[in-house]
């Protein structure tokens, strides 16, 4: 999970690689609405909720990918 989020910053979001994984989404460059369009890919993508909070400014990758991965998203092929 870690690998695609990862993934997902550093293509359309433009994250510069490599990310820190433990870096919040703030402190990787994302604002508010860039958070929320994040969230929105990853539920439209993984077929889970992603609640507004786990995807705050606080949260971590390392957290988001625990959260989801908690909730049972998988990748599909």
């Amino acid at each position: 999970m870690r690998a695609y989020l990862t993934e997902l910053l550093t293509g359309p979001y433009q994250v510069p690689a490599p990310v820190d994984t433990g870096l919040s989404l703030a402190e990787l460059g994302l604002d508010s609405l860039t958070r929320a369009e994040f969230g929105a890919e990853i539920q439209d993508r993984l077929g889970v909720a992603v609640e507004e909070d786990a995807v705050s400014a606080d949260t971590t990758v390392d957290r988001l990918a625990d959260v989801l991965t908690a909730k049972g998203a998988h990748l599909s092929s």
